[in-house]
């Protein structure tokens, strides 16, 4: 920010303002280095700290090791667990369904959210119905999913694709719908036919909207699939964490934790990037962000 300083010089009948510029303005490849500096400083310190007061916390027996072990021996624990192979396992379990459901979810969720858009019939067909399956929480219709598809992992993709599906549908209606009229209008009177008034107007006018539903469901999506895996799992994260707790293992149950918490910011990461050159419009927004 521009340091503002002003002074007040009186004149007959008015009062004259000054402004000092501050180092934003005098140096701001400077100031914008020395920001950057200090975000990614704070950004590593926080974490670092709060890793180094839980070791120290756990070796002089300020905390109960027993419920929370020092981060060295999760570290131990998460290196056998690799080790031997089932956090791998575990991990590339989790992945596979995450991935199957929230792709399946989106694509879906934009399809139908583009044609109810573009036609009141479809709105006024299933609109409704999908706002009163939307408020419905996801967790009471995976009983119903074990019935239609058995038990393993197809029941836990299709909650995870489900509980995308119904937020993008949603927020792609919303987008084609607030496409300004104009738009279209000039299109048409240029002659554009259908196909290319959805290709060249009201696609890339709701794509923002759009992908920034996309970029918020990637996080749901591994709240959905780990969440679901310690209810109702025989494998995955969620599974050996569960799974961990029961038998009175912590240190691989944080290991587990931690992992399912480097998949979720390295899937929202990815989804990102790939929306960055899917959605010019929306580059400098994630990067603020």
């Amino acid at each position: 920010m521009s340091t503002l300083m002003t002074s007040h010089d009186r004149l007959p009948g008015r009062e004259r303002v000054r402004r000092t510029p501050g180092p934003a303005e005098l140096a701001p490849g400077r100031h914008a280095r020395r920001r950057r500096a200090v975000t990614l400083t704070l950004a590593w310190a926080t974490p670092v700290l709060l890793v180094v007061v839980w070791e120290l916390t756990a070796r002089f027996g300020i905390l109960d090791t027993r419920f929370f072990p020092a981060p060295s021996v999760i570290w131990q624990a998460g290196v056998r667990s690799f080790e031997d192979g089932t956090m791998t396992d575990a991990a590339l379990d989790t992945v596979r369904k995450l991935v199957i459901g929230y792709g399946a979810g989106v694509v879906a969720g934009v399809a139908l959210g583009v044609l109810l858009g573009l036609s009141w019939i479809a709105r006024a067909a299933l609109e409704h119905t999908l706002v009163a399956l939307y408020t419905l929480p996801k967790l009471a219709l995976f009983p119903v999913f074990l019935l239609v598809f058995g038990l393993g992992g197809l029941p836990q993709i299709v909650l995870v694709g489900v509980s995308v599906f119904f937020i993008v549908v949603l927020a792609s209606t919303t987008a084609v719908l607030s496409v300004e009229q104009g738009y279209r209008d000039a299109a048409e009177v240029l002659g554009a036919k259908r196909t290319q008034l959805l290709r060249h107007v009201i696609l890339p006018a709701a794509l923002l909207a759009i992908a920034t539903s996309i970029r918020l469901t990637a996080g749901i999506a591994i709240l959905v699939i780990v969440g679901i895996e310690m209810v109702s799992g025989s494998s995955g994260l969620g599974y050996l964490i569960f799974q961990r707790s029961q038998v009175f293992d912590p240190a691989t149950m944080y290991a587990g934790v931690i992992i399912a918490g480097v998949i979720g910011v390295a899937f929202t990461g990815l989804v990102t990037l790939a929306l960055k050159f899917a959605v010019p419009q929306q580059r400098p927004r994630l990067r603020r962000s």
